[in-house]
């Protein structure tokens, strides 16, 4: 794979993420899960743990595609990143961790465990919505120091 066709394809892959993430935060008020599906579960209930799965396939995905060829050390403190890259490299640890644990939820549900994992899940998508708002306002800063240039 050459630049242009990676570049490609981490922009379609950070688009896919970034819409599932937003979907998924913004419609999960209304998903009411605690130790399995409901009964009673609706369009948001399965939509959720549907484009949960896609997002976490896309997720694990990007990160392989971004970590692919040493391209890691701008996302890992100490090394070649700045706050920027780091901010970025604890967000894709929380896109593949919010999956993960949901995932995890999902097959283990109906079991005592299944309440525990909730609770990661929700934390890690809690660290998900904090550190995609710091990457916007990162990515905005950076915006504003082109435009002053």
């Amino acid at each position: 794979m050459n630049a242009v066709q990676r570049e490609a394809i981490v922009n379609r892959l950070h688009l896919a993420v970034t819409l599932l993430a937003l979907w998924l935060v913004l419609t999960s008020p209304w998903v009411s899960m605690l130790r399995r599906v409901p009964a009673s579960a609706g369009f948001l209930d399965y939509a959720h743990v549907a484009l949960g799965w896609l997002a976490f396939v896309l997720g694990l995905a990007y990160a392989a595609v971004l970590m692919r060829g040493g391209c890691w050390k701008q996302y890992v403190p100490g090394t070649a990143a700045g706050i920027g890259g780091v901010i970025e490299g604890l967000l894709l640890v929380a896109i593949v961790a919010t999956g993960a644990t949901g995932a995890t939820w999902f097959l283990v549900h109906g079991s005592s465990d299944a309440i525990t994992w909730r609770g990661w899940h929700i934390l890690s998508a809690r660290a998900l919505v904090v550190l995609g708002v710091a990457h916007m306002l990162a990515v905005a800063s950076h915006l504003l120091d082109f435009v002053r240039d």
